[in-house]
């Protein structure tokens, strides 16, 4: 009743122009509202009561009319408050889907723009659908990612590439069968790297540059603590030999002690 209160009092202060009685003319109100296309405002309906020459019936279907269009007015204030009041939760969900829909839109970007769905709104409906779309875009993402790592296996790169190819699945999901295969890959590569740098490191002919470059391949990959520890000993006695200043960092020439085999 408030809003409508004030519906009403906004239609009256806006139509200043019916609002007074018959006219010198002997015309109604109404007269002057038909012929121009208009409608009586509140202020109008109440000088129209006062008018002799307009009949009850007449303005008792006035007044009817101005209730009908004062609730249809409530009505589309109440939705246009409920709209605005969801503004930013509407752009928000529209965001994302618009980013679904586009092909250009990387992956990751579109997982995003649901995961702030989800945040922003855990109760809302659109969060069941957020949870499904980032479900199926992880699940196509990640079949990217495993992709790329098994090309850069095949394309025989160094094992210090492919663990790296290995990682970003890793650092993308970090639990199912395809985080397990990553990990079984990578400690896999990393173990023969580790095993290359001891055997290099033992052979008395192999000069210490490339010595230094095996066991900088190690770190260079994903080392567990044990691999870790002998790497950097050996990798700062190698460099007081070679004469080089010392850096713990990997050298960014992957040797893989001589060799790049697909093991």
């Amino acid at each position: 009743m408030r809003l409508l209160g004030i519906l009403l009092f906004t239609i009256a202060a806006a139509q200043p122009a019916f609002a007074q009685g018959t006219e010198g003319d002997g015309k109604t109100l109404q007269d002057t509202a038909k012929k121009s296309g208009s409608v009586l405002t509140f202020y109008g309906l109440r000088k129209l009561e006062e008018d002799p020459n307009v009949s009850d019936e007449e303005k008792l279907k006035e007044w009817q009319a101005f209730i009908d269009r004062a609730n249809e007015q409530a009505q589309y204030a109440k939705k246009a408050v409920d709209r605005w009041k969801n503004a930013a939760r509407l752009r928000l969900i529209e965001a994302a889907k618009n980013a679904d829909r586009d092909s250009k839109v990387p992956l990751k970007d579109k997982i995003a723009q649901w995961r702030e769905v989800e945040r922003l709104y855990p109760k809302d409906a659109e969060a069941r659908t957020a949870k499904k779309r980032i479900a199926f875009w992880t699940q196509e993402e990640t079949k990217r990612l495993v992709k790329d790592a098994e090309e850069v296996e095949r394309s025989r790169r160094t094992k210090v590439d492919r663990i790296r190819a290995w990682m970003e699945v890793l650092a993308w999901i970090d639990q199912g069968p395809e985080a397990k295969a990553a990990t079984k890959r990578i400690d896999s590569l990393q173990e023969q790297l580790f095993q290359e740098a001891q055997s290099v490191d033992a052979i008395a002919r192999v000069d210490d540059k490339t010595k230094l470059a095996a066991w900088k391949d190690v770190l260079a990959g994903r080392p567990n603590d044990k691999q870790l520890r002998s790497a950097e000993r050996r990798i700062a006695e190698l460099e007081v030999a070679v004469g080089g200043r010392p850096d713990n960092g990997a050298s960014g020439t992957h040797t893989d002690a001589g060799t790049s085999d697909a093991k």
